[in-house]
């Protein structure tokens, strides 16, 4: 092991030194002014204040007055550059909204979204991704699982990570019920916990309790964390198996016990 952090030591060393020599020869190869006049030109691009102000509002018009889908999406072409990334979040949820009123599924929506993300806020983009994930390798077709458990729980500290960067943006609370399904999967399948049992028995598979443990040690004072510790604390006052009365209630009452951990 310490050799191992030598190595790494080293190679950071020497990457440093090596970036520190070459400094000189990459600036030389930049061509700042350009990258001057083009950030100059963005900026110039954008509106003031009140005329961005103006353009939401007639955008808000469109979308209330549930104008035709393409003319909503032409305003927003026209404009989006002019904004501000956080009018542009405002755009890009409120069309969200709007094609979900439709009658679009997900992956309609952010089909819809994506030539647009560039321009929104870091925010935005992370949730984009969070909810593009999903769609490209969907979690249950509603019948079984597609992806494991393992994967589920990464899914669920990607939202947990996005809501702790963002604790009071715009998106947390489209993606609070992404984490608690997530969650639920991960815990007892699709209402059927004995997935996750030792073939012809109720107790937990070694390998999902070494995976709940790996999740929590490597994960300390994360909610993902703490939910799995009280699952795990429950299931084990029946001796591990997910057909105990503590892990029963658990499942039944499972929203209303996450709820409340922190």
């Amino acid at each position: 092991m310490r050799k191992l952090l030598v190595a790494i030591i080293l190679a950071s060393t020497l990457f440093i030194s090596a970036c520190s020599e070459n400094v000189e020869k990459t600036t030389e190869n930049v061509d700042v002014e350009g990258l001057k006049d083009k950030a100059t030109e963005i900026v110039k691009d954008r509106l003031g204040e009140t005329e961005q102000v103006q353009i939401l509002k007639e955008y808000y018009t469109y979308i209330e007055q549930r104008m035709d889908e393409d003319k909503i999406i032409n305003f927003l072409k026209e404009n989006v550059d002019s904004l501000d990334e956080f009018r542009v979040d405002e755009m890009l949820l409120q069309l969200e909204n709007h094609l979900y009123a439709q009658g679009y599924d997900t992956k309609g929506v952010l089909q819809k979204l994506a030539p647009h993300v560039q321009n929104a806020s870091d925010e935005f983009k992370s949730y984009f991704r969070i909810w593009n994930t999903e769609v490209e390798n969907e979690t249950t077709d509603g019948e079984r699982l597609n992806i494991s458990a393992e994967e589920i729980l990464g899914r669920a500290l990607q939202i947990e990570n996005h809501i702790e960067n963002y604790p009071e943006g715009k998106t947390r609370t489209r993606l609070e019920g992404l984490y608690d399904t997530y969650m639920s999967l991960a815990i007892q399948g699709l209402g059927n916990q004995y997935i996750y049992a030792q073939e012809g028995k109720s107790e937990i598979r070694e390998d999902v309790l070494q995976l709940y443990e790996d999740t929590i040690r490597e994960n300390p004072d994360s909610r993902t964390a703490n939910i799995l510790q009280e699952y795990l604390d429950e299931i084990g006052k029946d001796g591990m198996k997910l057909d105990g009365e503590n892990a029963l209630y658990f499942y039944d009452n499972f929203e209303r016990i996450i709820e409340n951990v922190k």
